[in-house]
């Protein structure tokens, strides 16, 4: 079999790489491939939407790009389960913390993320993206937290941990409210959301 060096001219950059292009038989050489074909209008468009979709700073790249990508079909209530909720955090920069250690919506002192709205999951990472804050997870929809339609149970509401970036952003970007009737004073981002200064944490409803 006979071959026959080709190359293409590297843009900047003054070396040539050798490529060996095979001859079939007695046949003239294979001539050398003709270059890359323009991207068509419709192979733009769709790369151009991709990088719509999601855009994070350098220090939320990586796989939770494209991770989102492949759900941006869903609307803002399909809910989903534990792994894949935690998985998504994680990959923005999101802590979960429980005090017990655990996962299971059955037990009040675990934090666990199964059958939360997409929707509030990707407020929370709106939050670590926009605040540039650590943000933790604290409370998902285990049961202990009051009902409603509304609800940590219904995957409307999350639990985060104070710490002192996450308290100046909440309390300088949202407006004061009112304060509940156990004490906690209520801050207003939207008409829907709703931040509550408790003790331990930030009780937060994404709507």
């Amino acid at each position: 079999m006979d071959v026959r060096p080709s190359w293409r001219g590297l843009a900047g950059i003054g070396t040539a790489v050798l490529i060996s292009l095979p001859m079939q038989n007695d046949r003239d050489p294979v001539p050398p491939p003709s270059p890359a074909p323009a991207a068509t209008a419709e192979a733009v468009e769709v790369v151009e939407a991709a990088r719509q979709e999601v855009t994070l700073p350098p220090l939320l790249a990586g796989t939770f790009v494209a991770t989102v990508r492949t759900r941006d079909a869903l609307d803002a209530d399909a809910r989903l389960p534990h792994e894949e909720a935690v998985g998504l955090l994680l990959d923005a920069g999101v802590r979960r913390k429980s005090s017990g250690d655990c996962a299971d919506r059955r037990r009040r002192y675990c934090t666990s993320l199964q059958a939360i709205r997409y929707g509030t999951l990707m407020r929370v990472v709106d939050l670590r993206r926009a605040s540039g804050c650590p943000v933790t997870v604290t409370g998902g929809t285990e049961t202990g937290h009051a009902g409603g339609r509304y609800s940590h149970g219904n995957g409307y509401k999350v639990d985060l941990a104070h710490n002192a970036c996450l308290d100046a952003y909440v309390t300088r970007t949202c407006r004061f409210w009112r304060t509940r009737a156990d004490g906690a004073a209520l801050y207003r981002a939207a008409p829907s959301d709703v931040w509550a200064d408790e003790p331990t944490h930030w009780d937060v409803l994404f709507r």
